[in-house]
């Protein structure tokens, strides 16, 4: 009997522990622009929102990736500014490839607040890709 229950509480507490594990998951996203349409960007930053809304509560990391003609985009006086500011609320990064933004002649000053940059857009999209993200393409 004592066997029994030993048996009991110790598959009780493995599906406990598979459970806890289970809700711990982070899902990792990065959505990539290379598009200086407005419309593009309106599209990345609704699936960014809609991503986090629909996978709640479960944890995120969401990163938005802009590099090529993109960039200027997430200069100051973006037409996306609002929408970006109101996803780096809730906790999605965005950044900006160096590599462009010497290409756009946007320098680290222009850039929105929040906004980080990496050496090289396509290099971070594969290291992203490398850490487990999955790749989300927004636009052309």
């Amino acid at each position: 009997m004592i066997k029994k229950v030993a048996a009991l509480f110790f598959c009780a507490l493995f599906c406990f522990t598979l459970t806890a594990s289970a809700q711990k998951k982070t899902h990792k996203v990065i959505f990539v622009v290379t598009s200086p349409d407005q419309n593009d960007w309106s599209t990345a930053t609704t699936l960014a929102d809609h991503f986090i809304a629909g996978i709640k509560p479960e944890l995120t990391e969401v990163e938005v990736l802009s590099y090529g003609p993109a960039i200027p985009i997430v200069a100051k006086n973006s037409p996306v500014a609002k929408e970006i500011a109101d996803l780096e609320k809730l906790g999605v990064h965005f950044v900006a490839c160096q590599n462009a933004m010497r290409a756009y002649k946007i320098a680290e000053a222009d850039l929105l607040p929040g906004v980080t940059s990496v050496p090289s857009g396509v290099v971070e999209l594969v290291q992203k890709q490398e850490a487990g993200y999955s790749y989300v393409k927004v636009g052309r």
